[in-house]
């Protein structure tokens, strides 16, 4: 009589659960599954199954990430983060870039004239530098050739004195050419970037 009043009492406990109750289910390290309508603490860092009163599994909670799953996440928001950033400063910059180009130009042909002013001007320049170190070298030979005929010690030092004197100033002339050269090159460089940007920022709206 004792042992069936205990059984049914059970029962009865059991039927007066609510039926929204939880109860979890947990695997010991011996291998023995246990239920309870508490979750174990250390269980927190595993993944959980919760059942309801009728044994029927209600839900599965994950298992929350690891440290390391946790710094890879940091990461990878930070980089998508500097991305983003990276993205909109692009952004600006062409916005810049293109209202510069607006008031610089108002369409290709104009960079196309600047250019073809900018070569004529340079190029005069060097055409000149050229033609005054044709006149430098005659006069060299010149002074070479008196330097060689003449017997005069003091004639030959004056000589030696304009010849040092005149390779200074085709060295220079030299020099001269080259940082036009150079000055040219950048130019065009520079002219050929605006034309491209132009083309895309402005005519083609990607500013």
């Amino acid at each position: 009589m004792w042992r069936r009043g205990v059984f049914w009492g059970l029962v009865a406990l059991v039927l007066a659960l609510p039926a929204h109750a939880e109860i979890y289910r947990w695997v010991d390290d011996d291998g023995t599954v246990h239920y309870s309508n508490t979750p174990q603490p250390e269980a927190s860092q595993r993944e959980r199954r919760v059942f309801d009163s009728r044994g029927l599994m209600r839900e599965i909670i994950p298992a929350p990430p690891t440290l390391e799953e946790r710094e890879q996440a940091r990461a990878e928001q930070e980089q998508a983060q500097q991305e983003l950033e990276a993205a909109r400063q692009a952004r600006a910059d062409r916005a810049t870039r293109a209202h510069q180009l607006r008031q610089a130009y108002e369409n290709l042909e104009e960079i196309e004239e600047l250019r073809a002013r900018r070569e004529s001007a340079i190029g005069g320049d060097i055409a000149r530098s050229e033609a005054q170190e044709t006149t430098l070298l005659r006069e060299r030979e010149r002074i070479r050739q008196q330097y060689a005929d003449s017997e005069s010690a003091s004639s030959r030092e004056r000589f030696k004195a304009q010849l040092d004197d005149l390779e200074e100033r085709i060295a220079r002339e030299r020099a001269y050419r080259q940082g036009q050269q150079d000055r040219l090159s950048a130019i065009q460089q520079r002219l050929d970037l605006d034309r491209e940007d132009y083309q895309r920022l402005v005519m083609d709206g990607d500013g």
